[in-house]
């Protein structure tokens, strides 16, 4: 059985991280699985992951873990080199696939062992690449953080020998960003998966009493209904728009789940919005409860790379609405409703009035066709396909 080894440096409470388990789950019947787990204290703070004999990130009963720590991936520039080295030489893996370009600093290193490896008969292993958008190659030309992330980090991705990518959109990006090198080399759009065992429609939805009393449970008293909103506190999030749909709507609290920056505090504050509740994240399973219980799910981003939280709370029977742009308008189109321009509040507020009247907002075939296409078994068959196809 060929080898692959994932390198993910993010835990299973984020996108990436459960995005790898899920890329574990999709060739583990085909590949003998490896993963690489780079620990720092940002993403893995749970005491029980400790350096010396703690549990690792996740149960590895379908896949052998790997684990290495630093303080943080940037003063893991040099210092994680070596371990990537080691543990490809190690595993001696036909494929190496890094789960997101900010490792692409580390392909140099797997391709020297690999390198290492031909000679001494082992495989002659290919790298891989997974691409999600061109936010941080674009969005940010003055800022000196991503200036240095891009030079040291991220531009070495074109030194990857395939790529593949979560949407059309983020292919057409990135590839005019990098240039012909990624464009003409081997690669496939292979989406983004839903774990169907997790985010799964509830036989009957939930009730009125049991969603008041879900929402009292989290300190949430006192609103007749429930909105939810998950992303990173970055601008093109559009989180201003959502906030801006909770002063619209003072008796329905507006849950998000992602960090409270300072700059969010004080919109709260000045706005004085009393039914924002804010939680840093979720497991997939509390997110899910959350999706159950929640009226509409609100996702008004200006730029997304696929769109991923809408389409699992449709996944899980709650209808979404979402800003009608790049990813999220090839995705959602037809399947619920998309605003356009995205940062009128006011148009996410009359969908919400739809859905509390009882309206059906979700077009439920165009959207089980989605659900099809995200499916764990298309996701599978579509990355096992790319893979067979380069080793």
């Amino acid at each position: 059985m060929k080898k692959i080894l994932f390198i993910c440096d993010k835990n299973e409470c984020t996108s990436f991280g459960r995005l790898t388990l899920n890329l574990v789950r999709s060739v583990a019947k085909e590949f003998d699985t490896h993963v690489l787990w780079m620990k720092t204290p940002k993403f893995f703070p749970n005491p029980e992951h400790t350096a010396e004999g703690g549990k690792i990130v996740a149960d590895p009963s379908t896949y052998t873990a790997h684990e290495v720590w630093v303080k943080s991936l940037y003063t893991g520039f040099l210092s994680l080199r070596k371990p990537v080295y080691d543990c490809v030489r190690k595993v001696k893996p036909d494929v190496v696939f890094f789960i997101r370009p900010e490792l692409g600093f580390l392909i140099s290193s797997a391709k020297k062992a690999i390198e290492k490896n031909k000679r001494e008969g082992g495989p002659d292993a290919k790298s891989v690449l997974y691409l999600h958008d061109d936010f941080a190659e674009t969005q940010y030309p003055h800022s000196i953080k991503f200036i240095l992330l891009n030079k040291f980090y991220i531009d070495p991705t074109i030194n990857a020998d395939c790529f593949v990518f979560n949407s059309e959109w983020t292919k057409n990006a990135v590839c005019k960003h990098f240039g012909p090198r990624m464009a003409n080399a081997p690669g496939a759009v292979i989406g983004c998966p839903i774990d169907g065992t997790v985010f799964k429609r509830l036989e009957k939805p939930k009730t009125a009493e049991e969603r008041e009393a879900f929402r009292r449970s989290y300190g949430i008293k006192n609103y007749k209904a429930m909105c939810v909103h998950v992303g990173l506190a970055e601008p093109r999030k559009n989180v201003e728009t959502y906030y801006e749909m909770a002063r619209l709507r003072p008796d329905v609290a507006f849950v998000r789940v992602g960090k409270l920056t300072q700059h969010y505090r004080d919109i709260i504050n000045a706005k004085k919005l009393y039914n924002v509740f804010h939680f840093p994240e979720f497991n997939a399973p509390e997110l899910r409860e959350f999706y159950y219980h929640a009226e509409l799910m609100v996702y008004p981003s200006l730029l997304e790379g696929f769109g991923l939280p809408p389409v699992e709370a449709i996944s899980c029977g709650t209808p979404a609405v979402a800003g009608g742009t790049t990813s999220l308008l090839e995705n959602l189109d037809g399947v619920c409703p998309l605003i356009d321009p995205p940062t009128d509040a006011e148009a996410y507020a009359k969908v919400l009035d739809r859905v509390l009247a009882g309206e059906k907002v979700v077009n439920e075939e165009k959207a089980q066709a989605l659900l099809d296409r995200v499916s764990i078994e298309a996701y599978s068959k579509r990355v096992v396909d790319f893979l067979n196809s380069i080793v």
